[in-house]
């Protein structure tokens, strides 16, 4: 077998696939939950426990994105099979703005939290709580707030990106990219 005959068998590590189908139904649980609860929801105890939730997914999240780049770093990508350089480009800027609003994300909420002048304590999944190093502070808090709802909706664009990408390797360019991402592709 031929080097990109090879390279195009080989599936990322178990541990990355299930890091990014995790951390994919997290992102869209919390896109959903956040969008609803400001949105629809209006009983502020409603509010209140959905708000609990949202953000101990971010954090849960936050984490992830960390293990995830943390186990990236310890290999390398299996080679990418799109025809031209422009697509590979658009490609690897495409993971990069989806790895940084993974981070992003969360700390925008988390810097959020801890400026509101309603000091309600974040308690992940009713394990432990999350500290308040800032004190409250209006200002800072519209800003995390305008941040953190213009990542949410550049995050939802990347991720329609992202699906249409995984939909052209499978579906026109018939390679084996997102098998590579869903289980280990079988060899030609």
């Amino acid at each position: 077998m031929n080097e990109a005959a090879a390279a195009a068998t080989i599936a990322w590590p178990l541990s990355l696939r299930l890091a990014h189908w995790l951390s994919a139904i997290l992102v869209l649980v919390a896109l959903g939950l956040g969008t609803a609860m400001v949105q629809f929801v209006h009983d502020p105890a409603a509010r209140f426990e959905l708000t609990q939730t949202h953000k101990s997914i971010g954090i849960i999240v936050l984490a992830l994105t960390v293990a995830r780049l943390c186990r990236r770093s310890l290999g390398r990508a299996p080679k990418a099979k799109p025809a031209t350089r422009s697509l590979r480009v658009a490609a690897k800027a495409t993971h990069i703005a989806l790895y940084a609003l993974l981070l992003l994300m969360p700390v925008s909420g988390w810097l959020m939290a801890t400026t509101t002048p309603v000091r309600v304590p974040t308690v992940v999944f009713g394990l432990f709580a999350l500290p308040y190093p800032l004190a409250p502070d209006l200002a800072i808090y519209g800003l995390a707030r305008a941040t953190h709802v213009a990542l949410a909706m550049l995050l939802a664009a990347l991720i329609v990106l992202h699906v249409a990408g995984a939909l052209m390797h499978a579906l026109v360019w018939r390679d084996q990219t997102l098998a590579r991402m869903w289980r280990k592709p079988m060899r030609r």
